[in-house]
Order: structure tokens, then sequence, then C-alpha cells
């Protein structure tokens, strides 16, 4: 995993960050669960005086409109250092190519179906506006 260029970091960004430790005999972050975020601001600590990056991260959700494709969100802050470059984009764009998924539309009418479990973090790139041609944030309202 590459670590985001703090210096090159702005609002809106698409980073990912650490979620869950599931094994603590692992060493670095191979123990590790990661989630997409979109960066809010950046700053320094109070305490620390490190540089630290202010995200709204996508969390587990609970079953929703959309089943077990909804997610959750919660903003948290990292230490610069714990905030990584994503290729989630490419990675969606590459699924929901395989699946015939050309538009917005198409993709909640997709993740509705009762045999398709796994793409909140899909959902979650849709909603925040980095698929499907739209401008990040501009679904956000």
């Amino acid at each position: 995993m590459k670590k985001a260029e703090y210096s090159k970091l702005k609002p809106g960004d698409l980073v990912e960050v650490p979620r869950t430790q599931f094994s603590q005999q692992r060493r670095g972050w191979n123990g590790w669960l990661f989630s997409e975020a979109v960066v809010i601001s950046k700053g320094t600590g109070n305490k620390s005086k490190k540089p630290v990056v202010k995200v709204l991260m996508r969390t587990p959700g609970k079953r929703g409109e959309y089943g077990v494709n909804d997610y959750g969100e919660c903003e948290k802050i990292f230490f610069a250092e714990h905030v990584f470059q994503t290729n989630a984009v490419k990675n969606a764009e590459r699924f929901m190519k395989a699946d015939g998924v050309e538009t917005k539309e198409a993709f909640y009418q997709f993740i509705k179906e009762e045999d398709v479990t796994g793409c909140d973090w899909i959902k979650f790139l849709v909603d925040k506006g980095f698929l499907f041609g739209e401008e990040p944030g501009a679904a956000e309202g």
C-alpha cells in the first residue's frame, strides 16, 4: 500500500484508511481491514503536532433499502501517515463492466437483486460521485 502524499491531499479526494484490526499477531498493516474515505480537511494534531487528515469514512451498514448493500458513515481523524492511496474506482468500474452495469440507475436496480451482496463500497463511491462521470461530491447535494 502506498501512503497518500499529505501535501497533495485536498478536500474531496478519495483515500483508504484503516478500519478494524482483525489479527494482532500479524505485522504491519497485514492484520487490518480498510475502508474508502473522502478527505474533509487537513491540519496538525493539537498534542502530537503531526499532520492529520479528517475524513468521512465508510463503515459496515445495516440492512437498509438496498439490503446488505448499504453502508454507514463516520467522521474520523487519522495521522497522515495512516492515510493511503486507493484504486477503488478502477476496481469498481471493472466489476460493474463485468456485470453490464453502465448507469447509476442500473446500479441501484442491480444491487436490489437478492443474490447481489458486497456492493456497499461501490455504493459509497456512487453516492459520493466518484463513478458514472459525476463530479466528486456532486451527489451529496
